[in-house]
């Protein structure tokens, strides 16, 4: 009798360790697999808090009750701003740029439905885990003729990335970094006056293959950093739009690391909401937010994921909103 009566404290008090567990862990940099597990589950770990005060409250134990309380409302005011309070922000005079992003499973996703996808809603598109044969299957569904222009690294299993666009582009010569991949290129788009960077991106995982490769993410992390930084330079006054797979959820300390120098995630701009993008082939919806537009000196204005067939990542549709002179008064 005397365990039944302590399990609900007992469990109740774990539960309020367990959320202020995985607040510390958002807060820090992920070094070890239980803070990145810790990191991750932090969109819903709230509930664990509600579910402990509503032990403690019921087992009378009022401080506990509050506590749970506490650490559950702080848990949901460090998630609520970034998924619901941003707000679009006109940049005028602007250009709209759509912008499609979107990882590729090692070459499987549906060729069809992605080119019908970008005829119709993007400008320019850029991919992760891009094959050779993908290449072609995407060719063959016509790819090229909406987006002629292209900058295209192929690779076998997961390596590959690349993109495509509508308006000419300058392939441009940037470090290479270990761990991660983000070639660029300049947009030329008329009535611009500073050509926008556009960058493809897919950093190392942390669990590839199943297997503890934090130390890997960590680097590619730090490479993706330093690339954002190049990009700067390379971009002058113009904008650059970096979209991708960065295996890191905004409840990762590295991935907000890279919002700094100007640098934003277009769904914590529009305030778009919860919209996780992985794994989006289970029976169950994707439950994390792995796959991400930054931009600098622009403004994304909406922004929504779409399942594609044959991918386990939803795909990012993006509008951002291009100065077309962010010099001029």
């Amino acid at each position: 009798m005397a365990v039944r009566h302590v399990l609900p404290t007992l469990l109740s008090a774990l539960l309020l360790v367990f959320v202020v567990l995985a607040l510390i862990a958002r807060i820090r940099p992920i070094t070890t697999m239980p803070a990145l597990v810790l990191a991750v589950g932090s969109p819903y770990v709230f509930l664990g808090g509600v579910f402990g005060a509503m032990l403690a409250a019921r087992r009378k134990q009022a401080i506990l009750a509050v506590a749970a309380v506490v650490v559950s409302v702080v848990s949901l005011t460090v998630q609520v701003p970034w998924y619901y309070l941003g707000r679009p922000v006109d940049t005028a005079p602007h250009i709209e740029l759509r912008v499609l992003s979107s990882n590729l499973r090692k070459g499987q996703a549906d060729p069809a439905f992605l080119v019908a996808l970008a005829n119709n809603n993007a400008d320019v598109i850029t991919v992760a885990e891009l094959t050779p044969e993908e290449v072609r299957r995407l060719k063959r569904a016509g790819i090229k003729k909406t987006f002629p222009y292209s900058h295209l690294l192929p690779g076998p299993g997961a390596g590959g990335v690349g993109m495509w666009s509508r308006y000419p582009l300058t392939i441009l010569s940037v470090p290479r970094h270990r761990r991660v991949r983000m070639p660029a290129a300049r947009l030329n788009i008329p009535g611009v006056r500073f050509d926008p960077v556009l960058a493809s991106v897919h950093a190392y995982s942390p669990v590839a293959g199943e297997r503890n490769t934090v130390g890997d993410w960590r680097i590619g992390m730090a490479g993706a950093k330093a690339q954002l930084r190049t990009f700067n330079r390379i971009a002058g006054p113009g904008a650059v739009i970096v979209g991708g797979d960065y295996n890191s959820t905004p409840d990762m300390r590295q991935f907000r690391d890279l919002l700094t120098d100007g640098y934003r995630d277009a769904v914590e701009q529009t305030g778009s909401g919860f919209a996780p993008t992985y794994p989006s082939d289970t029976w169950y919806p994707p439950l994390i937010t792995i796959d991400h537009v930054l931009t600098h000196n622009a403004a994304a204005s909406s922004v929504r994921t779409i399942t594609v067939p044959g991918s386990d990542h939803r795909a990012l549709l993006t509008t951002v909103q291009v100065p077309v002179d962010p010099t001029a008064s």
